[in-house]
């Protein structure tokens, strides 16, 4: 069992919203903008954002390690869905909601098409360092030539707590990404609480991006 299928089995999961992500909402226009028929959601874990975004395009596709996750989402939303296997991951579909359930690193975007809008925001947070290049360069293949990414990070001090969530500042975002579009810092703010002090945090950002593709 690997430490995400632990972590949900044990409901050590303070990295799932009880509502749609602050940040999605004051920034879907820009994530919107040119009003794409999709919007890819990797990592997406149960988050409420995928239904969010339901209601502003036609499809949104998610994919998922943990198939606890998957099931609870679509439970706790009362969504029914059918199940298939889609190469070496299974697609749970609903009309409006797509997720497909296994190792990211193994979906194609023969399997999905390509998207105009792309959001992270519990993605590259969960991946260690040496992972995050793959990673960006994986998820930009999903991306249509002028698509748009919306990229929530956080930055601490890694010494004084190791992840998931990673610290990924802003200097790293800007070497992985802005070779590939115009990467804009809309949003910092200091979310430092009484949880992420008792972990020793002296202080601690979230950070939202935007890379529009050239």
């Amino acid at each position: 069992m690997n430490q995400w299928e632990s972590r949900w089995q044990e409901g050590r999961i303070g990295f799932h919203l009880p509502q749609v992500n602050s940040y999605l909402k004051r920034y879907a226009d820009k994530l919107l903008a040119q009003v794409p028929e999709s919007v890819f959601v990797p990592l997406c874990g149960k988050t409420l954002d995928l239904p969010w975004l339901a209601g502003k395009t036609k499809k949104v596709v998610g994919v998922e390690l943990v198939s606890q996750a998957v099931e609870e989402f679509f439970e706790e939303n009362k969504l029914n869905y059918s199940l298939q296997p889609a190469g070496q991951l299974q697609l749970y579909s609903h009309e409006s909601i797509d997720i497909f359930q296994g190792d990211f690193f193994e979906l194609m975007p023969e399997q999905t098409g390509h998207f105009e809008a792309i959001y992270d925001r519990g993605s590259i947070v969960a991946l260690d360092q040496p992972e995050r290049q793959k990673y960006v360069e994986h998820l930009l293949s999903f991306l249509s030539p002028g698509g748009r990414i919306l990229i929530i990070t956080l930055e601490y001090e890694q010494n004084q707590m190791s992840g998931p969530p990673y610290c990924v500042p802003a200097e790293e975002i800007e070497l992985l990404f802005s070779r590939y579009g115009r990467l804009e810092l809309l949003e910092t703010c200091d979310v430092l609480d009484d949880r992420f002090r008792n972990k020793g945090l002296g202080a601690l950002q979230e950070k939202v991006f935007q890379l529009a593709e050239k």
